[in-house]
């Protein structure tokens, strides 16, 4: 195997001498990816939830769609990372995501429909049916992201009490 070889400018490489090359710059890669901290390493449930209080704000909602995204982002991560909330946490969030339905900028919409699906397990039932009606006006919208999407949830939620 170590006469196989491949052709450089100075000469003949081994296989071996390729792989040490590899393995280097996998190693160097791999060191670069671990000194760039993940942009939510840092979070605080505390802070994310008393930034989230800019739902209520129609004003922001309307014309900063973006970060209310950023927000939901935020609160997505705390919840995949098993930080866990408490009942008045998670009621209060859930409604603060639901008041941003009045948006009609896609991607934020897009972001609510994701986040109430994921939520909607640890929240209180009677929480969920106040929920129902916006996803059922957007079942009725012409917009086919709007309905495929409150399908989607409606379907969710329905599988998870039903059963």
């Amino acid at each position: 195997m170590a006469s196989e070889g491949v052709e450089d400018g100075s000469g003949t490489l081994s296989i071996s001498s390729v792989v040490k090359e590899i393995q280097g710059l996998k190693d160097k890669f791999k060191r670069e990816d671990g000194e760039s901290p993940s942009p939510f390493a840092d979070l605080e449930k505390a802070t994310v939830l008393q930034e989230c209080r800019v739902f209520s704000d129609s004003k922001i909602v309307t014309e900063s769609p973006r970060r209310c995204s950023q927000l939901i982002t935020k609160l997505l991560h705390i919840v995949t990372q098993g930080d866990l909330m408490s009942s008045a946490e998670v009621t209060e969030v859930f409604f603060g995501v639901t008041k941003l339905f009045q948006s009609s900028d896609a991607s934020l919409r897009r972001m609510v429909y994701f986040f109430i699906k994921e939520v909607a397990e640890t929240c209180n039932p009677d929480d969920i049916i106040i929920v129902t009606s916006s996803l059922t006006k957007d079942m009725n919208s012409n917009e086919d992201l709007f309905r495929a999407n409150s399908i989607r949830v409606l379907a969710k939620m329905w599988v998870f009490y039903c059963i």
